[in-house]
């Protein structure tokens, strides 16, 4: 099977070697399949000749696009910092301000007039959201100011851009070294210099994560009854991981009252990274890349046309759709499937069957299946291939018997002992809202008997509970221990009492 849409993403290059750096990056983070790096318009394209590009990277996943541009621009010194700073700012982050603001017209006009070379032959191989539900983010990356910064600042200051939403367009060439908003009607523009877009980048490592910090800072910083000043990105994002929402198991701002100016410190980023609760987070999130490889495995497949369809639909969109799925479990929740596929992966039952089902916490309804079978002996590959699909269908059937509220299920079925992904399939089944067939069900239960699936005593489930910080939650367990052991042991020189008096 080959499919041209997708093999077109192989000969997609960026030009600079600073475009090359961010475009590698990203598609470590947002992964190579909603990567698009030079995309380009057929805007006054003649003939043979070249359309116009469009940003340096387009990054389009489910209802959310991200435009970046790239600007490595010298910072030549002056005698006088301002008129250095503002040369620099007109051609860093001014100019990649309004780039980024024509792609979005472009983008929201003519949706479907972009493509990924110059000539203009090859189009996106994803479907852009319907206007009405996307959300699109203007990220400008501006590298070259960094030393100067430091140098500005003073010794200990930050080498980092800083946040002052007080500023508006030209507020910006007597403020060195400051960013507001660079273009009119406060249209935010999430500006990111070389020391920042690696902090963001490898701390907010996928799309889920991501999309939601830019979502939830647009919204608080949209809000124009609040003003902002903060000693770069990175203090703002040290702001954001500390506060976290065990309800909706996810990061978020605090609530701030109208009419507040936020002032940030100087050095939290810091203080954050070096603590023993940054550390135990890192640890562990170790395990979560394994899902991310499990990913990336079929992605590559998908694109260099070898994926196999298990539906007997080889379209790109559903190709993609099942990888968006997987894609769209935040760094929290790919800990627990990452485990789920290491253990499977690893146990030594030659012969037997091993499954492991998981509730998603991303999206309610929606369960992972993880079934690690062995090949049977002088079974060929084909056929062994045929079975571990069938019972890998009749256990995805079993799992929304079992569950009612389940309406959709990915199963990954490989045979164990893997040391390097190489026999891999997925089966996405979306059930809806529609009962299954009374006899069908008959059929399912007689076939889940035969095959002893979801019989009871062998179920195995788990339900995803996010912790952000072990270290944090592992001090507070021990507390709560502490203090049962200490009232059990109140409670028993109670009773050693009462029982004196008698």
């Amino acid at each position: 099977m080959c499919n041209s849409a997708w093999n077109s993403l192989r000969i997609s290059t960026s030009t600079t070697e600073s475009e090359r750096y961010l475009v590698n990056f990203a598609r470590k983070v947002f992964l190579s399949l909603w990567s698009f790096p030079n995309v380009y318009t057929d805007e006054g394209k003649h003939g043979k000749g070249n359309g116009k590009e469009l940003c340096d990277l387009l990054v389009v996943f489910g209802n959310d696009i991200i435009l970046f541009s790239d600007k490595a621009c010298k910072f030549t010194p002056h005698s006088d910092i301002e008129i250095a700073w503002s040369r620099w700012f007109r051609k860093a982050i001014e100019k990649s301000a309004k780039q980024l603001s024509g792609a979005e017209s472009w983008i929201r006009r003519f949706p479907d007039r972009l493509f990924l070379d110059p000539a203009c032959t090859s189009t996106l191989p994803v479907q852009l959201p319907r206007l009405s539900d996307c959300r699109i983010h203007l990220v400008a990356v501006a590298r070259g100011s960094r030393e100067y910064a430091k140098k500005y600042w003073g010794e200990g200051g930050s080498s980092s851009l800083f946040i002052n939403t007080t500023l508006v367009e030209d507020d910006h060439k007597n403020s060195p070294f400051c960013i507001g908003w660079s273009l009119p009607n406060k249209r935010l523009v999430h500006v990111l210099d070389e020391t920042t877009l690696d902090i963001l980048l490898n701390e907010l490592d996928t799309i889920s994560d991501f999309v939601s910090y830019l979502t939830k800072k647009e919204k608080i910083f949209c809000n124009h009854e609040l003003d902002f000043i903060v000693p770069g990105e990175e203090e703002l994002l040290a702001f954001y991981l500390s506060h976290f929402d065990y309800k909706k198991n996810e990061h978020h701002f605090p609530e701030i009252p109208d009419g507040a100016l936020v002032a940030l410190n100087e050095g939290d980023w810091q203080r954050f990274i070096n603590s023993k609760s940054y550390a135990s987070r890192y640890e562990a999130n170790e395990i979560s890349y394994i899902w991310d490889a499990l990913i990336e495995f079929q992605n590559r497949h998908i694109i260099d046309g070898s994926a196999e369809s298990l539906t007997g639909d080889d379209s790109p969109e559903v190709y993609e759709r099942v990888m968006r799925i997987m894609a769209s479990e935040n760094r929290l929740t790919r800990r627990v499937l990452g485990e789920s596929f290491y253990i499977a992966n690893n146990l030594d039952k030659k012969g037997k069957r091993y499954t492991r089902t998981v509730m998603s916490s991303a999206k309610s309804g929606r369960a992972y299946i993880f079934m690690a079978l062995s090949s049977p002996d002088g079974c060929s590959v084909s056929d062994y291939k045929a079975m571990r699909r069938s019972e890998l269908m009749l256990y995805i059937q079993g799992c929304k018997l079992n569950y009612k509220k389940v309406d959709e299920v990915l199963g990954i079925v490989f045979e164990p002992g893997q040391k390097h992904l190489s026999s891999v399939d997925f089966l996405y089944v979306n059930f809806g809202l529609d009962e299954i067939d009374t006899d069908f069900v008959k059929e399912i239960k007689r076939d889940l008997k035969d095959f002893n699936m979801w019989q009871t005593g062998a179920i195995k489930l788990k339900m995803i509970r996010n912790l952000p910080f072990p270290h944090i939650e592992s001090l507070v367990l021990r507390r709560v221990l502490w203090f049962m052991s200490r009232l059990n042991q109140t409670i028993r020189n109670i009773w050693n009492r009462i029982q004196k008096q008698e």
